[in-house]
Order: structure tokens, then sequence, then C-alpha cells
């Protein structure tokens, strides 16, 4: 048996590592829910998201206090066939605007009092000499996989490793209650749609939407992209790593790697749109028990999210038509993460606020 190289042994580590959550802490949940005034199940999903978050924590009484959400932002090769209504610069341009707290995440971070990271994991000409951002690039932008794999296996596993060692590392210097997980990348979309028709081994008709907006034209170019790329690259569905190496990009590889850290250290995940789900999917393949610590924010109009999102057996919390990416519908899913969690610690019981219990 070949010796594993240190990203193999990284990743193969921290997936043995990951648990079952905690059912027992879960039915310790229920029961107190029962106890608060209101009538059981009255609070619908959100009792549910409480129970679940416990579970993933722990914790009969979690708290959601030191939150995180990361931006990972990287350059895709397919970006070069016009399959964007933007062109490749933006993802270097949106970024700034991040740094700059301009964007629709840091709106919505400030006002839900979360911590926001920018992560560089392959911007082409990306540079960022900014302390804002945590340089994470394994290359600056992936190849384009029309003509081949986007990026080697080696670069796919260090990328994967990468973001392993990223979440390790916060971790260990700040407290995370919760992780929500979002991305930049003009061209994303294209490579989420090859990576779920790959895995799911459905027609790329069904799983590919228009992304940033695009027009009848630029539509027919995308899909004749990711018709092409599944054609000749080779891949296994079971084979996440090499999943990665044909279609991936550097961003999707290293949420790979943080939803894996996230869950070995027992930290829910919240995961934004198609891209971030499809990432979450890849994981799954990985290690199974990470789907346990998902927690999808919101629906998107993209087709192959429904599909990922089946596929991983979640029900996302929200469905506003959100399709901009940036970790946005992570955002506003947290916030309802942290209403659940309030309502089960916070609420009177029946018998604190003396008002009478159900009749038995």
């Amino acid at each position: 048996m070949a010796k594993l190289s240190k990203d193999q042994f990284l990743i193969s580590e921290n997936c043995a590592g990951i648990s079952h959550i905690d059912n027992v802490i879960q039915d310790k949940v229920r029961e107190n829910q029962a106890q608060l005034t209101k009538p059981e199940g009255s609070l619908g999903r959100l009792e549910d998201l409480a129970i679940h978050i416990a579970g993933i924590k722990q914790k009969a009484y979690p708290t959601l206090i030191n939150n995180l959400i990361v931006v990972v932002a990287a350059d895709h090769g397919i970006a070069q066939q016009g399959v964007s209504a933007y062109p490749q610069v933006v993802t270097k341009q949106m970024m700034a605007n991040f740094i700059n707290q301009g964007g629709a995440i840091n709106v919505l971070g400030k006002s839900i009092g979360a911590r926001v990271v920018l992560i560089d994991a392959g911007i082409n000409n990306g540079h960022f000499k900014d302390t804002a951002v945590v340089s994470l690039g394994t290359g600056h932008g992936t190849d384009d996989f029309t003509n081949g794999p986007a990026m080697t296996r080696k670069n796919a596993e260090k990328s994967v490793a990468t973001g392993i060692k990223f979440f390790n590392t916060e971790l260990k210097n700040n407290e995370i209650d919760i992780v929500a997980c979002g991305e930049m990348g003009i061209g994303n979309t294209t490579a989420a749609a090859a990576l779920t028709a790959a895995i799911t081994g459905k027609n790329p008709k069904i799983v590919t939407g228009r992304g940033t907006g695009i027009d009848d034209f630029t539509y027919k170019k995308k899909l004749s992209a990711i018709e092409q790329a599944l054609k000749i690259n080779v891949f296994d569905p079971k084979d996440a790593i090499g999943l990665l190496s044909a279609f991936g990009g550097y961003e999707i590889a290293v949420m790979t790697g943080i939803y894996i850290g996230a869950a070995r250290n027992k930290v829910p995940i919240l995961i934004d749109g198609v891209i971030s789900s499809v990432s979450a999917l890849i994981a799954i393949i990985l290690e199974p028990k990470i789907s346990e610590y998902l927690i999808s924010s919101h629906l998107s109009p993209e087709p192959a999210h429904q599909i990922i999102l089946d596929r991983m057996n979640l029900i996302p919390l929200l469905d506003l038509d959100l399709r901009l990416g940036e970790a946005t519908g992570a955002a506003l899913g947290l916030s309802l993460c942290i209403s659940a969690c309030k309502l089960l610690n916070e609420m009177a019981t029946f018998t604190d606020a003396q008002v009478a219990g159900k009749i038995t």
C-alpha cells in the first residue's frame, strides 16, 4: 500500500475523527422544549433547528455568540469560454469590495454581529496585501476543464487540506460557535453544474442554470462547455478528490476542507447556495457523517441546488430567490439559528411563569 502524502493523511485523519451527533442530548432538548410557555411544536422548524444544533454541539442549551462567516474566492478557467455575464476580473474586484466593507455580506454580517473572514483560495492575479484577506491559494485560478482537468489531483488534495488547516487554526485562535460558508468566483456555477451532473448522473440540461443572469446565447455556451467537460474528463462519482480535480474550483475544495474541520470539531455548518452546497456534497463523499453537521440556509433558483439538497436530505430554511452567493443566504439562515437557540435558552417554562400547562 502506497504511503499517504501529508495532505492525504490530514484529510484521512480528520475524516476518521468525525463522530455522529449526540442523539441523547437531542432527546433532552425535546423534553426542555416541551416545558416552555408555548403549545408543543408551535415554533415549528425553529424548535427542530435548536434540537439539531444542540446535538451537534453536544450541549442541552447551545449558544451562538462567536459566529464565523467565511467567504472563499477563486477563479475558474472555464470563464474563458464566456459562460458568465461578467468578466473574470470581477472576482478580484468584488474581493476588494468586501475588503472595503461594500458587499452584501458585509452588511448582513454586521447586522447579526458575525465575524466575516475573506479567503483568497486561488484568484487570478490576486496578490492581496491587505491583512483582511487570508491567502490560501494553491494556484491562481483553475484550468479550463473543457480541455482537461481543472487542477491536478495533488492540488485538489492540497486545497482540501488547506481548508482543514484554516479551520483548525481559526478554532485555535478564536471561539467558533457556528460557521457559515459562501463563495465568490466568476464561472463557479458552471463548475457546480458540472460537478452535480458528474456526481448524480443527471443530464447537464437539468442541472445547468442561468448563474449571473446570462442570456440564451451565453447559456448555450455554458451548457456546451459542461457537456464537453463531462465527455473528455475521466472521473468516478465516488472519488471526491478526482471530482474536484476534474471540475472543481479551488474555493470549492477549500470549503470542503472547512466542512471537514468543522465537523471534526463539532461545529455546526451553515451552507449557502449551489456552490457551497456542492462542496458539502463532495465532503459527504469523503465522510458521510458530515451530513449530520449541515444546515441548509436557503434554496437558490439554480436547478442544481434542489438536486444537491435532495441528495443530502436537507430542507432549506428559506426560499427567497437569492442567487448572489457571498454567504448572503447563509447569513440570513444564521440569524434564524441564533433566534432558535435564544428561544430555547431564554423562554420561561410553564412552572417559572406560573402558567398552566397542557391538560392531560
